[in-house]
């Protein structure tokens, strides 16, 4: 009943009848503990991982690491894995995956690079889904060629496996080797996916190759049966306003066969401050509003724009609009790797120690790209 609660998402149900139970084994807890973390509950299953007696098999720690990993708390996944080794518990593939996601939206290479030493001795390295993690992992880190070798030892790969490749290619610069390596997928008798195509227009984006981009977004429903969803849209919306051709841009976005999502006008938005054009920045900005009406950086990214042309009545606008809605800016928080601990701080966090030098280093080097050019609009960096 509990397991059926839970695929359902009842939560509260699941969590009645636990409380019902007269008697409660490993198998209950560990039910329940993955009812809270697949409903996106992290913090009832913490504190009843906590309380669990007794000790924690395997599959209760997976479900916590799970769910921390997808609900993008990295940081607590691979807490949880190091617990997890502590006990002397042995991960399985699963486990591997879901950590080795953590390491890659922290960029955290020590740890992942740790992780890929244990995979190897675990024996579960021959798996498809740790492989694949292992690819991703290595390709946020920035370490593309060890991505690369990874892929090719693996004993079996997959359409996940090459959208990997494809996506940390896009991501680290290398559009014209993503492009090379679709070609060869397609080679190798794998065809693409929506996945697939949105790797490849965000690297055409990035690398400004606009007429490869535009070739690769019509070539989907004219020579595969993908019919283009939002994601990609997003995309050639990208492309074409990183190019400056923001006019065809707001064209596409209003004659497109689906209703424009917050990524799509967001796009728009970014390629507004980039090309300094406040007119179509009002339009992006007032139909992101309607969809992300609390976020506070398209009220700052939107004040800033007019700010560049001169306009202080409408970023006064903007300024009382922010006041209305109860929108305010949150410091930013940001990621380091240090001695194979991942440490967060917030850019406002004059708690830390060494608060002192540390922005004293960062006024240095903000004066240092100044001198070289690194910084000729010095608006675009917002230490805040």
């Amino acid at each position: 009943m509990i397991a059926g609660y839970s695929h359902n998402g009842c939560v509260a149900e699941a969590a009645e009848l636990f409380d019902r139970m007269p008697k409660r084994d490993a198998f209950s807890w560990t039910l329940m503990i993955t009812c809270y973390t697949r409903n996106g509950e992290l913090e009832e299953a913490r504190r009843l991982f906590d309380r669990m007696p007794g000790e924690k098999s395997s599959v209760c720690y997976n479900a916590m690491i799970s769910g921390y990993a997808k609900s993008r708390r990295s940081e607590d996944a691979i807490e949880h894995f190091k617990m997890m080794r502590k006990e002397g518990k042995d991960p399985d593939w699963s486990t591997f995956a879901c950590a080795l996601s953590g390491c890659a939206n922290l960029a955290a290479l020590q740890v992942g690079t740790q992780l890929h030493n244990l995979l190897l001795k675990s024996g579960h390295i021959i798996d498809i889904f740790a492989g694949n993690a292992l690819i991703t992992m290595y390709a946020r880190c920035g370490r593309i060629l060890t991505a690369r070798q990874v892929f090719d030892e693996m004993v079996s790969v997959d359409l996940v496996s090459w959208n990997s490749l494809i996506a940390g290619h896009a991501l680290n610069g290398y559009a014209k080797a993503a492009i090379s390596i679709f070609q060869e997928m397609k080679k190798n008798g794998v065809a693409p996916d929506e996945v697939t195509f949105i790797g490849l227009l965000s690297a055409c984006s990035h690398a400004g190759m606009v007429d490869d981009g535009l070739e690769l977004f019509y070539s989907m429903s004219r020579d595969y049966p993908i019919t283009p969803v939002a994601e990609h849209y997003a995309c050639v919306v990208d492309l074409l306003g990183r190019a400056g051709r923001l006019g065809e841009a707001l064209k596409l976005v209003k004659g497109m066969p689906i209703k424009a999502n917050a990524g799509i006008w967001g796009s728009l938005l970014g390629a507004c401050r980039m090309h300094k054009n406040p007119e179509v920045a009002n339009v992006a900005a007032e139909k992101l509003f309607e969809f992300e009406p609390h976020t506070t950086s398209n009220y700052v990214l939107l004040s800033n724009i007019h700010a560049e042309a001169g306009s202080w009545g409408e970023v006064e606008r903007v300024r009382v609009l922010m006041k209305e809605r109860g929108v305010w800016k949150q410091p930013a928080r940001s990621w380091i790797e240090i001695k194979n601990e991942v440490r967060s701080f917030s850019s406002d966090d004059s708690t830390e120690p060494r608060a002192a030098e540390v922005f004293m280093v960062l006024r240095v080097l903000n004066a240092q790209m100044r001198n070289i050019g690194h910084m000729s609009d010095s608006s675009l960096l917002d230490c805040g």
